[in-house]
């Protein structure tokens, strides 16, 4: 008989998900920011990342979370107390990123990243220009050794393009 073994899947979005920010709560001491998935899959989380544009602090889910269609995830910051956290609920998961505070209190960007780092979605408080007009461009998380950064989609492309466009050196024939 054959033993059987699990594994954690990593994935961008699955057709049929749909995950995107639906809010984020940001009143001085307390936050947190709600996750939805109104598709019609599961999607599962394993090495997504959540990041706030301005302070460019990032929270990996944890590697076993599966986002029912329907459910969400409540991930807390700051200093919300433990028994805050109600996951009583069979639609929703309550997490905790950090007793620090992690949302800007004049304004914020949070970034939904998918496994290979594309950007999801987006949610700016209190309003859409919050950093500008260079925030709105699609980013792309990088890991690295120390952890992760945020980059520009359209500077990414840019230097790909200009690495294959490239002369060839002297030493080459």
């Amino acid at each position: 008989m054959s033993k059987r073994t699990s594994s954690i899947v990593q994935t961008g979005q699955l057709e049929g998900a749909k995950i995107s920010i639906q809010m984020v709560h940001n009143d001085g001491l307390h936050e947190d920011l709600t996750i939805i998935n109104r598709g019609t899959i599961v999607q599962p989380m394993s090495r997504w990342v959540l990041a706030s544009l301005r302070g460019q602090v990032f929270y990996q889910f944890p590697d076993d979370l599966l986002l029912r269609s329907g459910m969400s995830v409540v991930i807390y910051s700051g200093q919300w107390e433990p028994e805050t956290a109600h996951n009583n609920q069979t639609n929703r998961v309550d997490l905790l990123w950090t007793t620090d505070q992690v949302w800007n209190n004049h304004g914020d960007t949070a970034i939904l990243f998918d496994a290979n780092g594309l950007e999801i979605d987006r949610y700016s408080y209190p309003h859409e220009r919050v950093l500008g007009s260079s925030s709105n461009r699609r980013k792309v998380l990088i890991r690295t050794d120390n952890g992760f950064d945020i980059d520009s989609e359209v500077l990414l492309r840019a230097q790909k393009v200009t690495r294959k466009h490239s002369p060839p050196s002297a030493d080459q024939p």
